[in-house]
């Protein structure tokens, strides 16, 4: 009676042996489907844009107007850099430009002296060559008449020299026609001065606006560390605005479980600063390419991704860019640790 007993024991702790390990592998193949249905990641980061604020231009800081972790808005004043060398440079490109067109004006009145001087020398050409005809038929006329003595050989050698004499004024009226016309020239230089002289003023009036220094979106001023006094090259960045209008979260997502996300599709995000408050996000971009050991190429950078060791192999993981909306403004840091559940989670309900 008792080995029937015992052995009944043993069946059942058998079976409820069998239904642990059989119950375990179904909540595996649960957890397992929904991990590859739904991705999630608990090291995301919360990310921004930021702008890297600086002038075209050198000079000495004359007014900063920001501090380190201040709240600004698009257009606000930031600083502002000594302007009076500019403001020199300035009327120097303006009184260039005003010797310039004064020049082009001298040329447009010496064109036209030219002009008609040419005009007349013209006319000069008409009436020596009328003068030449003239001559060229009186001698015509009068060499038969000298040699059969009706008029004096005295008189034909006369008519002979004013035809030499308008041949000459002729030739010499078509040379001065010509210089005339050669000297008019054109305006294309002084006008191609005039326009260089208009380009450098608004080269130096452009350079002018960039000792005013404004926000170019609303943000927080980071990385500040500078004072009055300070003299600034071209290009230095003096801090990094961090742009809140938009606000993301970075989940690198292994590449297993890729395959389902789908842009715009519904994200939870928590922030580590208050994980019990959910952010509603929507899936914005999917990183294309991530840095390996052996595609990196100086110079054309891709996002660097650490492996994630699994079961079976080292999985690459790819960026996932999750925009958040209307998330409360407490809740998000450039850099925040946060966690992602892709197409679930309680802001997707």
């Amino acid at each position: 009676m008792k080995t029937v007993v015992t052995e009944k024991k043993s069946s059942i702790g058998v079976i409820i042996a069998i239904l642990v390990i059989l119950i375990a592998a179904i909540i595996g193949w649960y957890m397992n489907r929904e991990d590859n249905l739904h991705p999630s990641s608990e090291t995301a980061e919360l990310d921004a844009d930021l702008v890297h604020v600086a002038s075209t231009v050198g000079g000495r800081l004359i007014d900063l107007r920001v501090k380190v972790n201040q709240h600004v808005k698009k257009g606000d004043l930031l600083y502002r850099i000594d302007p009076e060398p500019y403001q020199i440079a300035v009327a120097q490109a303006q009184a260039n430009l005003d010797i310039a067109t004064a020049k082009v004006d001298d040329d447009k009145r010496s064109v036209a002296v030219k002009t008609r001087n040419a005009e007349v020398a013209k006319s000069q050409v008409a009436k020596a060559k009328n003068e030449r005809d003239i001559a060229a038929r009186t001698t015509a006329r009068l060499h038969p008449l000298a040699e059969q003595a009706y008029i004096p050989w005295q008189e034909f050698d006369q008519s002979r020299t004013s035809l030499h004499n308008a041949e000459l004024a002729y030739t010499q009226a078509q040379q001065q026609n010509n210089a005339a016309e050669i000297a008019i020239g054109d305006l294309k230089t002084a006008l191609a001065s005039q326009e260089a002289s208009k380009a450098a003023l608004e080269h130096a009036k452009y350079e002018l606006r960039q000792t005013v220094v404004t926000a170019p979106a609303d943000g927080y001023i980071s990385s500040l560390n500078i004072k009055k006094g300070e003299v600034l090259t071209a290009s230095q960045v003096l801090f990094t605005l961090i742009v809140d209008d938009e606000w993301f979260s970075i989940a690198n997502i292994r590449e297993v479980h890729l395959f389902p996300i789908h842009l715009h599709e519904c994200a939870t995000v928590y922030s580590m600063i208050n994980r019990k408050i959910p952010i509603k996000g929507y899936v914005d971009s999917i990183g294309w390419g991530v840095a390996t050991s052996d595609s990196s190429t100086p110079g054309r950078e891709l996002p660097t991704v650490a492996r994630q060791m699994d079961w079976v192999h080292v999985a690459q993981r790819f960026p996932v860019r999750i925009r958040l909306e209307g998330a409360d403004p407490r809740l998000l840091r450039l850099g925040t640790t946060s966690t992602v559940e892709i197409g679930y989670g309680a802001a997707c309900h």
